[in-house]
């Protein structure tokens, strides 16, 4: 018997709730029921209106609270990333998460440090590789997020993303 692969334990960051919450946030129950457990930073869920504790306990997203010391580190941190990027960026670097973002600064500064990374779309082509929901759909939220998020879902992200469901 082989290995089992485990799964990857994914922090998302502000924009990726916000665009799957109001395109269908069912999608984040999937990616958390699939692809792997899916954790928010309160400081990260404080930011994001259309989410309540209650609707993360449906969604089967974690809450997680950091130490003192991270929050005091990336309050001295300076430069292009917010202060709660610069949580999730501190949070993964030190627990071997996967960040879930489509803010290039934080994608970038991820692969910077070696942190593991998807783009937010990126977690509908696995849901669909895996048979959890149909490319139509998964089409349909796309759609949606880039209606509502122009800036970070452009053209040229939702043509990858079309590409990358084609060769599912």
């Amino acid at each position: 018997m082989g290995e089992v692969a485990a799964r990857p334990v994914l922090l998302a960051d502000a924009d990726v709730l916000i665009d799957y919450v109001r395109s269908d946030p069912r999608v984040l129950r999937l990616v958390a029921e699939h692809i792997g457990p899916v954790k928010i930073l309160r400081q990260v869920l404080d930011t994001v209106d259309q989410l309540s504790e209650a609707d993360c306990r449906e969604l089967a997203l974690e809450i997680v609270d950091l130490p003192t010391e991270t929050l005091l580190e990336a309050g001295q941190g300076s430069g292009a990333l917010s202060f709660e990027d610069r949580l999730c960026l501190l949070a993964c670097k030190a627990n071997g998460w996967t960040c879930i973002s489509n803010d290039r600064v934080l994608i970038r500064s991820c692969d910077a440090e070696g942190i593991p990374f998807r783009r937010g779309l990126r977690l509908m082509v696995d849901l669909v590789a895996g048979g959890h929901i149909t490319k139509q759909r998964a089409l349909r939220v796309a759609s949606a997020i880039h209606a509502a998020n122009p800036y970070h879902i452009n053209e040229d992200v939702l043509s990858a993303f079309n590409e990358a469901l084609e060769a599912v």
